[in-house]
């Protein structure tokens, strides 16, 4: 019965992360762009098609694979099929982690529904966005971590495991290189715990050898060393962490979003201090982990996903230990019967939380939502109604949205697919527009012929716009506001109601019109 309670728990943990969020994310528009194109040329595109801007020569896309497999979804599923892809991802995401728990003190481990209400609280802020490539990324790298630590105990058959599914990894996102750096961390934290690592460098070595199983070839490596190693200006989730925020805001409470992080962070301290005081052995392929982990997470908030899903598989037993030590305190505190006490007013009060978040998802959502709070809905619908052809200079956030809307009525200034696509310098461009940033924020049109303008009300009020004299403002709806140049200016025969909820509605699995 109380595996039972365990997995419904679990089962009902993940609706509510899958389904909490119903709002696309910004760059699903663009990779359902590319699952369109995919079906309709027979492969991937070597050069940009969307945007008007100066873009690469040759436009890497290293998350191809997901878009294929997102649109292939829409049409086969409707939007639900990305919901029950996300959530079946989640749930393995879960299930790994509890196999990698057991693997470590055997099956009888018991496991208690808590500790996966803390995992999914701190993995919160990485994946209640409706999806994104990234989560393939997060599903292999606790795939890959539960692989090795069998191979660690002798079953070399699996090896075949890691190769085999890098060439899917290094096609849907390119956070394949943290697979890499697992197996570069096994083979050193073996050596030194005085294991042979040669099994370890030679399935590195297939591992780096199969990426080039891409439509690009070599070429693919090129972009990623890019990728990885540019300095990113204007990502929240790219920049080093700050104990200020963002923060949840719960019943009024301010939480930050990576409090569930801080917590792995002490318990993993705390487990670091007890391990060094009882001369335990040094296990150096844990500690490499959670070192480099640890580092990754501090130098970018987006890496602490990372540091989660390891440490919380990983170092499961050594936490159970010290809340051990705390129930010990209590016990001999205030005696065994408050401590009874206290478990079993736990246990109620976790059955309640966990039907209290399947509540706030009820009934399960089938279809996604353009909020006109969060996308430039009516502006958008503005243009296309009214026939309005051009290029159109818009946000690097709604970038993606515009072009999948919009081609080839129009071309964008530029999108999400930032690094894919885009010169480092253009996205400095357009960012000075996207966030107002400086006096010159409008640079852009003397570089490039546009169009249409659709600016953020967030960033810009009404006397900023003003400053574009040879601009006026035709049109705005909850979040922007649509310019033309003066001599383009007449009376327009639609002006939609961004209010109306039919607006709010997409077909996901419309194609890309090539005409």
């Amino acid at each position: 019965m109380r595996k039972a309670v365990f997995y419904v728990s679990l089962i009902l943990i993940t609706y509510f992360l899958t389904f909490r969020i119903v709002i696309p994310d910004y760059d699903l528009w663009a990779r359902l762009a590319v699952g369109s194109l995919f079906f309709q040329t027979g492969g991937v595109l070597s050069h940009d098609i969307f945007a008007y801007s100066l873009v690469k020569p040759l436009w890497v896309d290293h998350e191809w694979g997901s878009g294929v497999l997102f649109y292939s979804l829409t049409r086969c599923f409707g939007e639900f099929g990305i919901f029950a892809l996300k959530g079946i991802i989640i749930f393995l995401i879960f299930l790994l982690i509890l196999k990698i728990i057991k693997l470590q003190q055997g099956q009888n481990s018991n496991v208690k529904i808590l500790y996966f209400i803390l995992i999914a609280f701190s993995l919160y802020p990485n994946i209640a966005n409706t999806v994104r490539s990234q989560i393939f990324t997060f599903l292999f790298f606790i795939l890959w971590i539960y692989v090795l630590e069998r191979v660690r105990r002798g079953e070399n058959r699996l090896l075949w495991i890691l190769p085999v599914t890098m060439i899917f990894w290094a096609n849907m996102h390119g956070g394949f290189v943290a697979g890499l750096g697992l197996l570069l961390i096994y083979a050193l934290g073996e050596f030194l715990n005085r294991n042979n690592p040669l099994k370890y460098i030679g399935i590195l070595m297939l591992s780096i050898l199969v990426t080039v199983i891409n439509p690009y070839g070599i070429n693919y490596w090129h972009y990623i060393v890019e990728a990885t190693t540019m300095t990113r200006i204007g990502f929240v989730e790219w920049q080093t962490i700050n104990l200020s925020g963002p923060v949840h805001n719960i019943g009024g409470f301010k939480i930050h979003v990576l409090l569930g992080f801080f917590v792995f962070v002490l318990l993993t301290f705390i487990t670091a201090v007890i391990s060094y005081i009882k001369r335990y052995n040094p296990d150096w392929v844990k500690i490499g982990i959670v070192i480099v982990t640890l580092y990754l997470s501090l130098k970018h908030q987006r890496h602490t996903v990372f540091f989660i899903l390891a440490i919380s598989s990983l170092l499961y037993h050594q936490f159970v230990y010290i809340f051990g030590l705390l129930g010990t305190f209590i016990e001999n505190k205030f005696g065994k019967k408050l401590l009874s006490v206290l478990d079993i007013k736990l246990n109620i009060a976790i059955c309640i939380l966990v039907i209290y978040l399947a509540y706030l998802v009820f009934p399960m959502p089938t279809r996604f939502v353009v909020s006109p709070a969060v996308y430039p809905v009516g502006s958008l619908e503005f243009i296309k109604q009214n026939n309005l052809f051009g290029n159109l200079a818009i946000t690097y956030n709604w970038g993606s949205y515009a072009l999948w809307k919009m081609y080839p009525q129009c071309r964008v200034l530029i999108d999400g697919r930032y690094e894919e696509v885009y010169p480092n310098d253009m996205y400095l461009l357009a960012l000075k527009f996207s966030e107002h940033i400086g006096n010159d924020w409008a640079k852009f049109l003397d570089i490039f012929h546009t169009d249409i303008i659709v600016a953020p009300k967030s960033a810009y009020k009404p006397q900023d716009l003003q400053s574009l004299t040879n601009w006026k403002p035709v049109y705005e709806d909850m979040v922007s506001v649509v310019l033309l140049p003066r001599n383009k200016v007449r009376d327009f025969e639609f002006y939609p109601n961004y209010s109306n909820t039919i607006y709010w509605q997409e077909d996901f699995s419309k194609p890309v019109d090539l005409k």
